[in-house]
């Protein structure tokens, strides 16, 4: 839990610093709200119960209800890592009658040892399996260190995907830094007020160019030695 709590607050905080906004998880487009709402309610059942049956039938149901929550938000950026960290712990669960807990992992973390054998927890041994998915890692947080398993893991990046991917859906408006006032003068467009050449006497400098030009290309043509040209004929002939 501790763990899922930190993912949060960072990706909020990442939102926000790309510049989105906690309004945008409004517009995430998520589907079949139910079954999420009654995944928290078994897995609130499941703390709350004293015997171990219950817990592991409830986190179970838990598990499975949040699982058909994210079948149908596959198309949510971190809803599939939510579902297979789900599906994952889910398994382990199940194979092993509760989620074992690694002593040393949890030595490692500062976790008290009788806490891995609350309801739902077994000590992970010989007779435990999948044992490097269960709970093998440990998270010392500051102020309450805990023993989480890669399932967590996943579960706990889904959120923070989810999060932040609601949040850039509504970006704010981003403020560029003023440009200072150097930059404007040396990059300002030349006008016609005598700081610079206007587009009128430049236009006039290029046609002045062109007539140069032309009336060189007819001077060397004169000049250039060249087949005698026949004198021009008069309206009327010599009788």
């Amino acid at each position: 839990m501790g763990l899922a709590v930190l993912v949060l607050l960072l990706a909020l905080a990442v939102g926000a610093a790309l510049g989105g906004r906690v309004s945008g998880l409004s517009r995430l487009p998520v589907r079949h709200l139910p079954w999420l709402g009654a995944a928290f309610a078994c897995q609130l059942a499941g703390a709350l119960a004293t015997d171990v049956t219950p817990h592991q039938l409830a986190l179970l149901a838990s598990a499975g209800l949040a699982a058909r929550f994210a079948a149908g938000n596959l198309h949510l950026a971190g809803v599939p890592l939510a579902a297979a960290g789900l599906l994952l712990n889910a398994l382990v669960m199940a194979v092993n009658g509760g989620m074992p807990v690694s002593e040393h992992a949890a030595a490692r973390a500062g976790v008290p040892l009788e806490r891995p054998s609350e309801a739902g927890r077994l000590a992970a041994g010989p007779d435990t399996r999948l044992d490097w998915f269960a709970e093998s890692l440990p998270v010392p947080l500051p102020l309450r260190p805990e023993v989480d398993s890669p399932g967590d893991l996943l579960v706990a990046a889904g959120v923070g995907l989810l999060v932040v991917d609601g949040m850039l859906r509504d970006r704010g408006p981003r403020r560029l830094p003023p440009i200072p006032q150097a930059l404007r003068r040396r990059f300002a467009r030349p006008s016609g007020n005598g700081r610079g050449p206007s587009a009128g006497s430049a236009a006039a400098s290029v046609r002045s160019v062109d007539s140069a030009r032309s009336a060189g290309s007819v001077s060397l043509a004169k000049t250039l030695p060249g087949k005698a040209q026949p004198p021009a004929r008069s309206g009327s002939l010599p009788s």
